[in-house]
């Protein structure tokens, strides 16, 4: 972590030391990692929030709904940020109407009431929107910006709404805002409803694993490279309008996840493989393309998988324990 942050310091020389700054999700998985390595930067915090769970580097926490627009005119208003990271949104992955109910309300509706308001903002510097690699659906890997979209999921076609309507008022109106469409994050702290967390929370607790066969692949991107690629989009000049993938560039098997993770945990005969059946309209090869953002953030992933799994197994032995 220290060495990331004195690289990062020396790359982004002062872009966001004494910023304020406003992030939106700063209370989840990749939020968290976000605003620890925005405040070791030196940046002014401010989370927009519905929850009151305390932070730290946060110096001011607006508590209220992305759905509620004079709240976040007035956030905005208050706070005036100088760059904004748009992570919060609802992952609601199946086709339900409910499901997207939520998902467009929240995630494309809440992404609007925030690009109105930054409308007003004449020093907003950046605006950065996260994406999903779940935008390009069944498209054939790897995947790559130029791609048409191809959303299977309630979750993956508000967040394509998102980042069309991102587009569209930066074309329109000259927002300075940029897309980040991240691959599969994983690492420390990430909640056990995703796969790789509930796999190893499991087989620690010596409990079996149901899962499917195996056979689909994923990218796989540490979340602290992750938030590095944010970071950069955040700071570098010649981004605005962009989408820009963020991912690990490598495609691994899940079976072959799980028996690294098997071996790293020294535990065997826990996961019982094709009791769980695929889902229907799964995508089976899932790798993104990230050439684009080695060219325009001069960023490219630094830690491999086997790193990146020894240090969140480790983080989990430890809260375990």
């Amino acid at each position: 972590m220290t060495d990331m942050i004195d690289s990062l310091a020396k790359q982004l020389s002062g872009a966001y030391r004494g910023k304020r700054i406003l992030v939106t999700g700063a209370t989840g998985f990749i939020g968290r990692h976000l605003v620890e390595m925005l405040g070791a930067l030196g940046g002014e915090l401010a989370i927009l929030s519905r929850g009151s769970d305390p932070l730290p580097h946060v110096g001011k926490i607006f508590r209220g709904e992305l759905q509620d627009r004079d709240f976040v005119s007035a956030t905005l208003s208050d706070w005036a940020p100088h760059l904004v990271f748009h992570l919060a949104g609802a992952r609601e992955r199946n086709l339900t109407r409910e499901a997207f109910d939520k998902t467009i309300e929240a995630n494309l509706m809440g992404t609007l009431n925030l690009l109105y308001a930054a409308l007003d903002r004449g020093e907003l510097g950046r605006i950065v929107v996260l994406g999903t690699g779940e935008e390009y659906g069944r498209n054939p890997a790897p995947f790559h910006e130029s791609m048409r979209e191809g959303p299977i999921s309630a979750y993956s076609f508000s967040k394509q709404c998102a980042t069309q309507l991102s587009q569209l008022m930066h074309s329109s109106f000259g927002l300075p805002v940029v897309v980040v469409r991240p691959s599969v994050a994983y690492g420390p702290g990430q909640h056990d409803d995703m796969f790789l967390p509930a796999l190893i929370q499991t087989l620690l607790r010596g409990e079996a694993f149901d899962m499917t066969l195996g056979e689909q692949t994923r990218d796989y991107v540490y979340v602290s490279d992750l938030v590095e690629a944010i970071l950069c989009a955040g700071a570098c000049d010649g981004v605005d309008g962009e989408i820009i993938n963020v991912g690990s560039g490598t495609a691994t098997r899940i079976a072959g996840l799980v028996e690294q993770v098997e071996a790293q945990l020294g535990i065997e005969g826990l996961v019982r493989r094709g009791t769980v059946p695929y889902r229907t309209g799964e995508p089976m090869e899932y790798l993104l393309d990230v050439s684009k953002a080695r060219a325009l953030l001069q960023w490219t992933p630094r830690t491999s998988l086997e790193a990146g799994l020894r240090e969140t197994i480790a983080w989990y032995r430890q809260r375990n324990s």
